[in-house]
């Protein structure tokens, strides 16, 4: 919030705007990035010829950093709509429900970058360990998407191939490299070579045999599995919220906070 507001000097924003609001939807963001964040709120201000920055402002901006400039271009039919909005409600009544995940900052249907509809989900403050239960809850928020257009459309479409791609890292990752398989135990499996001043990991170098990775893989899939059982549990016995959730996306595009959490209590 202190580094925000150096970045709001000489900056016409709104007396009332909230500052701490953007600084708990940015947790882990650079100097940088909040630099950026500020930017970008001033120049949609300019491009709506408003002479000061709103706090709709702040917040649509910090969705640009994080995911790129709406594609309003981006046009769905309404069939790809009704898909669209059932799959973020998914994300975001799985998120909900579940009691060790981030709380839900926003949905929308609106398409970004290369997402076709996006829920915001943000830690209240910076984490820097996480816990084998948290990345559980995480995976089964992953796959709320994927249990929500199947429980609904009884079919399912690439719109999840995303989803589905970070869930199987992030359970292999659990497996290889955290030690939280209970059958393989505190082991590491691979060697990863990385350029140590980028960031950057080159690929991983084998040091385990056939059978190992075969168990390994079958670890994978049981997070996964388990994953996606809790995540249509879910599904199923919200029915109801999670149509509440869909058909409100497909009037109004996109659900803040508040109003989900009303939506939510009801």
């Amino acid at each position: 919030e202190e580094i925000l507001k150096i970045h709001a000097k000489g900056k016409p924003i709104v007396k009332n705007a909230n500052l701490r609001q953007v600084a708990e939807r940015t947790p882990g963001f650079s100097g940088a990035e909040l630099a950026n964040t500020m930017n970008e709120a001033a120049i949609l201000a300019a491009r709506n010829n408003q002479k000061t920055i709103s706090q709709n402002d702040l917040l649509i901006s910090i969705e640009k950093v994080l995911l790129g400039p709406e594609r309003r271009s981006h046009v769905y039919s309404k069939r790809e709509k009704e898909i669209t909005a059932y799959h973020e409600a998914g994300h975001a009544l799985v998120a909900h429900v579940l009691p060790n995940t981030d709380p839900v900052h926003k949905i929308s249907i609106i398409s970004r970058g290369k997402a076709a509809g996006y829920t915001l989900k943000l830690p209240s403050e910076d984490k820097h360990f996480r816990t084998k239960t948290e990345f559980v809850e995480e995976l089964a928020v992953m796959l709320g998407g994927y249990a929500a257009e199947n429980t609904i459309f009884s079919e399912l479409t690439t719109g999840a191939s995303n989803d589905l791609e970070n869930a199987s890292g992030l359970a292999r990752k659990m497996v290889t490299q955290y030690g939280m398989s209970d059958k393989l135990g505190p082991v590491t499996f691979g060697n990863r070579q990385e350029l140590v001043f980028l960031g950057k990991e080159l690929g991983e170098q084998r040091n385990y045999s056939e059978g190992t990775a075969q168990e390994i893989d079958k670890e994978v899939s049981k997070f996964i599995s388990t994953a996606l059982k809790t995540a249509q549990k879910i599904i199923k016995e919200k029915k109801d919220k999670l149509q509440q959730i869909a058909e409100r996306l497909v009037e109004t595009e996109t659900i803040e906070k508040k109003e989900f959490e009303k939506m939510m209590a009801a």
